[in-house]
């Protein structure tokens, strides 16, 4: 596979270890952004340019779901809501979606990771620190939304059922439609009052930036790409035509004679005659 780009990631360098010259790759980084509203008006606009609003329909869909707010209990049936912003995000790569978590411009991969990631010093602007982060992630059996229809409260069971949901599952009419084998949704949170949640989307993305490596290394990348562009995103070629020379001449109108000079035109064999 061969690659052509503006930018460099981090499974280019399997590249040292041979490529298809006839795998192309054109990884051109695009992104749209727009403000996430609930009004039915709002919903039916297009936002995204190339039909990519009906293309990442499911995927859009999907990560809106995913629970982006951290719930502090204030008594028995009250809740604080911390102000931490908090993007969730689901990484397309070969046919699959990974979930992922964005604070404070830090990549988690899981829940679990969360809590021991962000420091104290940012923690402490919210009232929290790493061990109460972490006692309200590991809080069970609570689904509490701030409002109906929102997804549950972040916790380490909300985030993994949500990720088992889409774990394992394929999504290839996706990425056949876009005709690329990765790409980014994202929702961004900003989880203040009065705040609009934002939608991004973006096509080839950076994978190094998201720790891809850490789910796939650089080879296995570089090779399921290779392999997705070589089969699903493949483009089929005309079929090659088993009709015979002679049914073809004739379909075209032609005859055995046709492009053929008659003997009797021939100028040596007039000169003969003569």
């Amino acid at each position: 596979m061969r690659i052509i780009s503006d930018f460099k990631d981090y499974y280019d360098s399997a590249l040292s270890f041979g490529a298809d010259p006839n795998l192309l790759y054109v990884r051109k980084q695009e992104q749209f952004e727009y403000e996430k509203r609930d009004s039915p008006f709002e919903e039916r606009k297009a936002r995204l340019p190339r039909r990519l609003d009906e293309i990442l329909r499911v995927p859009l869909e999907l990560v809106a779901q995913l629970p982006h707010e951290i719930a502090q209990p204030a008594n028995r049936y009250h809740y604080n809501w911390p102000d931490i912003p908090i993007t969730v995000k689901l990484i397309g790569f070969c046919g699959f979606l990974f979930p992922a978590i964005e604070i404070d411009g830090k990549v988690f991969l899981s829940s679990e990771e969360v809590a021991s990631g962000l420091p104290n010093a940012y923690l402490k602007q919210f009232n929290l620190d790493q061990e109460e982060l972490e006692r309200l992630l590991a809080m069970k059996h609570r689904r509490h939304r701030r409002w109906f229809g929102t997804p549950a409260a972040l916790t380490h069971d909300e985030w993994a059922t949500c990720a088992a949901g889409i774990a394992g599952k394929r999504f290839d009419d996706v990425f056949i439609q876009l005709g690329m084998p990765t790409f980014k949704v994202e929702y961004v949170a900003e989880n203040k009052r009065l705040s609009v949640d934002r939608i991004r989307c973006t096509l080839n993305p950076y994978l190094k930036a998201e720790h891809f490596q850490r789910i796939k290394g650089p080879a296995e990348t570089f090779q399921e790409i290779s392999m997705y562009l070589g089969n699903q995103l493949a483009r089929q070629p005309d079929p090659i035509s088993t009709v015979s020379d002679e049914i073809m001449r004739d379909e075209k109108g032609f005859d055995e004679w046709s492009f053929r000079r008659h003997k009797e035109e021939d100028k040596k064999f007039r000169k003969r005659r003569q």
